[in-house]
């Protein structure tokens, strides 16, 4: 029995100056009443009631500990209600952390129409293009890749994938004297703009039909963020792999075009995610985000996600 719990013990028998009303009203047995206050004063090393047959009553010292008992049980009690009214109101401070070139691009509209809904949440977001350990960084939602998740107790609800495609600035290819590319070994000929995490070279698998081509590419610019990769591909310094609908108005208007567009990249997919610390003991403010992020990449008009939602 702990500590907490003889002390409600001692406080029930005081107040009803017996060990068998104070067990019937906390519903538990004689015994247990009796045993938690021996074990009580045994460990304090005083004695806090004085029995008789027909009643209890509170020795000096008993007096002054039923007053401290009773003011830390409330505190206890004000406590756990200011945790139970925070977590079931949503208000207070809630830790997102999101892909970079994904937040800039698409979540604006949705953190604002939830920061709208629910006006006392504070929203800290923090933008990054990195992996993320939920748990030990304190976040309490991320919106990133599913591969960058590295919290192993992490829960990860897939929000939807996109497919990343090889495209070039039509400028480019004019200064380089190709109109166009027939074949993957053929991008060897241009300069590839990759990630910062495949700086190192990266093998890439074609298919068209029942053929397939792996080219390894070794990339001369990297950049961290998406958008940059994008930007620069949009100036001209090479080709690189993005999602068809995060530059889908220059693909209509021709200043961009796909490459080799009878070919298919083999798993160059990516799932994006929403992702929590765990199931349980889920905060208001936190649920109700990873339910207002569900939605809205559920959403037809949300361009960007060209695949289904997952829970």
């Amino acid at each position: 029995m702990d500590l907490i719990e003889a002390m409600t013990i001692f406080v029930e028998v005081a107040d009803t100056e017996g060990f068998n009303r104070a067990a019937e009203r906390l519903r538990i047995s004689r015994s247990a009443v009796t045993r938690a206050i021996a074990n009580l004063e045994e460990r304090l090393n005083v004695r806090l009631l004085q029995r008789t047959t027909r009643r209890v009553t509170l020795t000096e010292i008993g007096r002054s500990y039923l007053g401290d008992c009773k003011d830390i049980l409330d505190r206890i009690a004000t406590t756990e209600g200011n945790v139970t009214r925070s977590s079931a109101t949503s208000a207070g401070s809630l830790r997102v952390a999101a892909s970079s070139s994904f937040a800039l691009s698409n979540l604006g509209p949705a953190i604002k129409s939830y920061i709208a809904a629910y006006p006392d949440v504070d929203f800290h977001l923090t933008l990054l293009d990195r992996e993320v350990d939920i748990v030990d960084e304190g976040f309490d939602v991320a919106v990133v890749p599913s591969r960058a998740v590295t919290s192993s107790s992490a829960i990860v609800r897939p929000l939807a994938q996109f497919s990343n495609s090889p495209v070039v600035s039509v400028s480019y290819l004019s200064r380089l004297g190709l109109p166009s590319l027939e074949r993957p070994e053929q991008l060897k000929e241009l300069a590839f703009i990759g990630r910062s995490m495949n700086e190192k070279g990266m093998s890439v698998e074609f298919e068209r039909g029942n053929e397939r081509f792996a080219v390894e590419l070794l990339p001369r610019f990297t950049a961290n963020n998406l958008l940059m990769i994008s930007r620069m591909t949009k100036l001209g310094i090479g080709f690189s792999f993005l999602p068809e609908s995060m530059i889908e108005p220059e693909l209509t208007e021709g200043s961009l075009v796909r490459l080799m567009p009878d070919f298919s990249v083999v798993e160059q997919s990516l799932n994006m995610c929403i992702a929590y610390p765990s199931r349980k003991y889920i905060r208001s403010a936190t649920q109700t985000f990873i339910d207002h992020i569900v939605a809205w990449a559920r959403a037809a008009d949300n361009a960007y996600l060209t695949g289904p939602a997952q829970s």
